[in-house]
């Protein structure tokens, strides 16, 4: 699983220490929770489309 998580966040350039100040932690924090976003909304779209390939009463 931290692979996983470093490799998420090395794709959404965000470095993997934590900020040391709070000038670089709301910067940090916001980067993080858009990328989360972007990937639960692709997620949620993939979803979707396979909810519709799999409904066989529409055929």
């Amino acid at each position: 699983m931290a692979p996983v998580i470093a490799e998420f966040f090395d794709i959404i350039g965000v470095s993997q220490t934590p900020p040391e100040t709070l000038a670089e932690l709301i910067p940090y924090l916001l980067t993080v929770l858009v990328g989360v976003a972007l990937v639960s909304g692709v997620f949620r779209v993939i979803g979707r489309l396979v909810e519709l390939l799999t409904d066989f009463r529409r055929w």
